[in-house]
């Protein structure tokens, strides 16, 4: 009787099957993606986050084109993102602006209004106030201020915080005027301190950083003659002011 040969019944004649385990092993591995979307481009400016490269790229535009006429994708495409990725960092475009007005008004509008709670006498507050004030604007990198006087970023976030801040020029204008040497000769003049402070806005156009700051201290100590506080008392002014300032827990 002939004996049957045995059958494989794994399909394979001649050569050991190959186990599930070590076909995992041999096959190639696919490296993991990390979470988020990736950029369209390179990292346009190193030492910022994303965040800042946005207001960055949208305060250009903004400044450059008007507020209207730039959208959320040019911003984007200026940082080198995809739209949907800079709708992480903000809602819309009208966050996006304020954001970037909130770093430039704002905080002079509660300086002074912790300047109200101090027992400083008015000539102090007007110079501490424009002092503090200037220091803000000459350090907004972008220059923001001059969104304020762009229609359309009117129309979008108002300007109650700006007529807040002259509000509060004007009052402490008037009583450094009363406190001066020809109070009523002044009186309709008073409007222009918060003029002659916002004109840094026109210097940061020329001049370097020393001549920006020495143009700054020129107007601070302009709106003490403007509302014609005796020359003779600058010196104990500038000095209650600045310590002021230094006290002032921003």
């Amino acid at each position: 009787m002939t004996s049957t040969p045995d059958t494989d019944t794994s399909g394979t004649t001649g050569a050991a099957a190959t186990s599930p385990t070590d076909a995992q092993t041999d096959a190639p591995t696919t490296p993991k993606r990390t979470a988020g979307r990736p950029r369209a481009e390179g990292k346009q400016r190193a030492g910022l986050s994303t965040r800042d490269e946005i207001l960055e790229a949208a305060a250009t535009l903004f400044t450059e084109q008007g507020y209207t006429d730039t959208t959320t994708r040019q911003i984007a495409s200026v940082v080198g993102i995809r739209q949907a990725s800079l709708y992480y960092h903000f809602a819309d475009k009208g966050s996006i602006l304020g954001a970037l007005l909130t770093g430039t008004v704002e905080p002079a509008v509660h300086f002074a209004e912790w300047l109200d709670t101090q027992p400083l006498d008015a000539p102090a507050k007007l110079y501490a106030l424009a002092k503090y004030d200037l220091d803000v604007i000459l350090q907004d990198r972008w220059n923001l201020h001059v969104l304020y006087r762009l229609p359309d970023a009117k129309a979008e976030r108002g300007d109650t915080m700006q007529a807040a801040l002259q509000e509060h020029y004007l009052r402490f204008a008037t009583a450094a005027a009363a406190a001066g040497t020809d109070p009523q000769a002044v009186t309709d003049d008073l409007h222009l301190v918060f003029g002659l402070v916002e004109s840094i806005l026109v210097q940061r156009d020329w001049g370097g950083g020393a001549a920006r700051h020495a143009y700054a201290d020129s107007i601070a100590r302009g709106c003490l003659r403007l509302v014609r506080v005796p020359e003779s008392s600058f010196p104990t002014i500038f000095d209650i002011a600045q310590r002021a300032i230094a006290a002032y827990p921003a």
